[in-house]
């Protein structure tokens, strides 16, 4: 894995937003449009059984025909990849990459923490000085 030491638990949302599986997908489309957010954990029983982003309700209601009164429970995505709050920002880079998602729940002590996304880091990586981000890129490639 990565070299660098900075873990996601710096630069995660810990503040993130949740729904529970018995709401609609309407619901869940007033609550990405009014908090400007494009993902919510999806709770049942007090536990996170997944996650509903702005793509899946997309897909839902545009290619699968659901109506806006479907629960997001009959959407969501259940196959969540969970990383570990100290695992490093460039490995959570990689995972993503890897697994072709865009957000990652972080976990402490079997609870979910935060939530970092791709745009975090490409938030994070576009204030690195380029000359840095060479370096790290270098010591990912093992150049």
């Amino acid at each position: 894995m990565s070299q660098t030491k900075i873990p996601v638990s710096k630069f995660m949302m810990k503040n993130f937003k949740s729904i529970s599986s018995t709401c609609t997908i309407e619901d869940a489309a007033k609550i990405f449009y009014d908090e400007n957010i494009t993902s919510l954990m999806v709770l049942e029983n007090n536990a996170f059984i997944g996650i509903i982003t702005e793509q899946d309700l997309t897909a839902s209601t545009l290619v699968f025909g659901h109506k806006k009164d479907t629960l997001v429970k009959n959407i969501m995505t259940t196959s969540l990849v969970f990383v570990e709050s100290t695992i490093s920002i460039m490995d959570a880079a990689n995972i993503m990459i890897e697994k072709q998602i865009h957000k990652l729940p972080v976990m402490e002590n079997d609870q979910i923490v935060g939530l970092i996304s791709a745009t975090d880091l490409m938030i994070l990586f576009s204030m690195i000085k380029e000359e840095d981000l060479v370096k790290i890129i270098g010591a990912q490639a093992g150049i």
